[in-house]
């Protein structure tokens, strides 16, 4: 639907997800997207920067986590899950030159583990049409076990993120995002068992008629999704996701997955939850038509809040009749 290629990078004794997708806007808006505190926020995870070198960039990717906007308490523990790096390029496009946005993060497993910096590097540069291509890289500097693992584990989550990014940059580039999130409560199903349970309920083929199979690599892209108030065409798929181009209740992007949930890894083994990040696209106070990369707008009300979105994910989790 739209061009993201995703694959593993293994050279020069690292192992590295590259991505990349053309994008109908100039590098400057592309640039604003993807470094900067907002820009991240509206097609990834909330984020907060610092733009120069040495700055920290603080990512919030716990669906759990309290809403780090909310206040100093929600702000103090939903750090106790964030990820922060240290930016270590930050050179905006200039003159025809593309722009470099790279951060490291050291402690992606925790405070004193050791393990290697986890580097994520965003090359934007000019098209020669106007527009722009946007290559994405992020794992390791070595390989081993751990890099295979997780690098690995995280090429369907970029090409998702990149699927957010390319829509709103497509269809609403001149608009602001508001986000939101939410998740059930864990049951006790493995998350292929409760993806399935999911999936079967929402995921129908294009002619709107019956249910599909549960979502594999790309087989659903395409296809009519609904159930209740909620509607959209399938952008991408994988094994326990999907990225859904809204048509109803609003018009935006949902991200629809399952994860383990669990207070210990053996608790987590067998049990898991199923959560949405929102992207609802919105007029920006004062705004005009201009293209804009950091859209992550406050103040302005979602059409469906946290606990309506979460009454919509129990109702798709939960158990037959």
């Amino acid at each position: 639907m739209y061009d993201v290629t995703a694959g593993i990078e293994s050279h020069d004794g690292g192992r590295r997800v590259v991505c990349t997708v053309p994008l109908p806007v100039e590098p400057a808006v592309v640039f604003d997207a993807v470094a900067t505190g907002e820009g991240i926020s509206s097609w990834f995870v909330p984020c907060a920067l610092e733009p120069q070198v040495g700055g920290r960039i603080v990512q919030f990717a716990d669906p759990g986590a309290p809403d780090p906007t909310a206040g100093p308490e929600a702000a103090a523990e939903a750090l106790l899950t964030a990820t922060v790096g240290e930016i270590t390029a930050y050179t905006p496009p200039a003159a025809g030159a593309p722009g470099r946005f790279v951060y490291a993060e050291r402690d992606w497993m925790g405070e004193g583990v050791p393990v290697p910096p986890w580097e994520t590097s965003c090359e934007v540069a000019p098209d020669g049409e106007g527009g722009t291509v946007l290559t994405l890289r992020s794992g390791f500097g070595s390989e081993g076990q751990l890099a295979a693992e997780s690098v690995d584990g995280s090429v369907d989550g970029w090409r998702h993120a990149l699927t957010v990014l390319a829509h709103r940059l497509t269809h609403r580039p001149a608009d602001g995002v508001v986000a939101v999130d939410a998740a059930t409560d864990p049951v006790r199903l493995t998350v292929p068992l409760l993806w399935d349970r999911v999936w079967g309920r929402l995921a129908a083929p294009a002619a709107g008629v019956g249910a599909a199979g549960p979502a594999g690599k790309g087989d659903d892209e395409g296809g009519v999704a609904r159930s209740g108030e909620v509607g959209g065409i399938v952008a991408a798929s994988s094994d326990a996701s999907a990225t859904i181009l809204l048509s109803a209740p609003l018009d935006g992007v949902v991200e629809l997955y399952a994860f383990p949930a669990g207070e210990t890894p053996e608790s987590a083994a067998h049990h898991a939850a199923v959560a949405v990040r929102v992207y609802e696209y919105v007029t920006v106070p004062g705004g005009g038509d201009e293209p804009l990369g950091a859209a992550a707008v406050d103040g302005v009300e979602p059409t469906w809040d946290a606990p309506r979105w979460r009454a919509w994910l129990d109702d798709l989790a939960a158990p037959a009749e």
